[in-house]
């Protein structure tokens, strides 16, 4: 047996271990690093914030395509705009409401400067496979994990796989009651150039070792920071986000088994060898099998105390009291702005000079993605998590299963 570290023995936790615990003594940045295993992270304003310090890092600019996906929050393809760049969209794989790797290879031209994957839901993107597209490209991953923080790809977290990756604490997975967010990297370049992005120009001369990057100190300021109080909760929910996340896991594998037995919905899927943090728990509706709309589905669940919504069409509307639902439009390619190819008028960034091949969005461009959002639904985050246990997921179950029962009165 050991000596007594008290009497000059070795410690049981040496040099390079220690308990997650420990984390509450440092700050959101150290205690991310030693989670995800990157070498450097930056918290910032928002999960927007992150995505665009990650794609100003990486050069995006004016007349850059950025090949993206259509089935996910505004956020992800406003990070683009704001750096003067043009989204291009790839489908989706109607299994895991990622980007298709395949289509995303189609997309790519001499123009594309990155690809922003999306972790839709909490379950990852094809990134090993993105990662290998990109290198023979020559181009950045920058992975919008924003809904999927604490999820893995064969056993590796999210936030140090990617080029780049940009997390967000606002109702996410990791929460912080002032949202927040964070961008993760293991390539010091990226992470000093994204300062340039936002951060006050004294934090840029602080952490910066560029000269390049010191000499531009001057440019940031914008605001893009985290505000200690928003980090200081954000540190406490690193402390247990994997025990919250495997809950949540338990619950949503609950409802997965039983709702498989109900005729007309697909439950979630999860690809081999990934960890799916559930930020939503996404099933489909089989609209043409009973002649019932999802729009109409949704509707009967809510009235039995569920609360469900047609994410991609509807976007969350219980985060904040005063909020109303809202018919977002669908996936992003059919909303106005990309229909009429103008945010800062005169038509920029879409026909701004710098494009060499200006892009048209047109229905029927992203077929998978037009038709999952004609058939998904959610149950949000709060109601699949602790203390939610397997009662709470038969209630949603025995909902589900009512009106499945009762299907006719819903198409008088």
């Amino acid at each position: 047996m050991s000596k007594l570290a008290l009497f000059g023995g070795p410690k049981a936790i040496g040099d390079g271990q220690q308990l997650k615990s420990s984390w509450n003594q440092k700050s959101m940045e150290e205690g991310l690093c030693e989670y995800t295993g990157a070498k450097y992270a930056k918290c910032v304003s928002s999960g927007t914030a992150a995505l665009a310090s990650g794609l100003f890092a990486a050069g995006v600019g004016p007349g850059d395509e950025v090949l993206t996906v259509a089935y996910t929050w505004v956020a992800t393809s406003g990070a683009i705009l704001r750096n003067n760049a043009v989204p291009i969209f790839a489908d989706i794989d109607p299994q895991t409401f990622t980007m298709d790797v395949e289509d995303a290879r189609r997309k790519i031209t001499p123009q594309t400067k990155a690809i922003l994957p999306v972790d839709f839901y909490g379950h990852p993107a094809p990134i090993p496979e993105l990662m290998a597209l990109a290198e023979e490209h020559g181009i950045v991953v920058i992975e919008d994990a924003c809904q999927a923080a604490t999820a893995e790809i064969n056993g590796v977290k999210l936030g140090s796989i990617a080029h780049l990756t940009a997390f967000s604490w606002s109702g996410k997975p990791i929460y912080a009651p002032e949202g927040g967010g964070a961008y993760l990297t293991n390539d010091r370049e990226l992470f000093e150039r994204g300062l340039l992005a936002g951060q006050h120009p004294t934090v840029i001369q602080g952490l910066a070792t560029d000269p390049e990057v010191v000499k531009h100190a001057s440019m940031g300021g914008t605001g893009d920071r985290m505000s200690p109080v928003g980090a200081t909760a954000a540190i406490q929910q690193l402390l247990d986000a994997d025990a919250r996340t495997n809950a949540r896991i338990r619950n949503c594998e609950y409802l997965t088994e039983k709702l498989a037995d109900i005729p007309g919905i697909t439950p979630p899927y999860v690809r081999s060898g990934y960890k799916h943090a559930y930020h939503y728990y996404t099933c489909l509706w089989a609209p043409d099998e009973y002649g019932v709309s999802r729009d109409r589905f949704c509707q009967a669940l809510n009235a039995e105390g569920v609360y469900a919504i047609a994410y991609v069409m509807d976007a969350n509307y219980r985060f904040a009291p005063e909020s109303e639902p809202i018919q977002a439009g669908g996936p992003l390619h059919l909303r106005t702005m990309f229909q009429e190819r103008n945010l800062y008028g005169k038509g920029c960034p879409f026909l701004c000079p710098h494009v060499k091949n200006p892009p048209v969005y047109r229905e029927g461009d992203l077929p998978v993605s037009e038709e999952m959002a004609r058939r998904e639904f959610c149950l949000s985050q709060p109601d699949l998590s602790p203390p939610c246990d397997e009662n709470d997921m038969q209630l949603v179950v025995d909902a589900i299963a009512k009106i499945i029962d009762n299907i006719d009165e819903l198409k008088e």
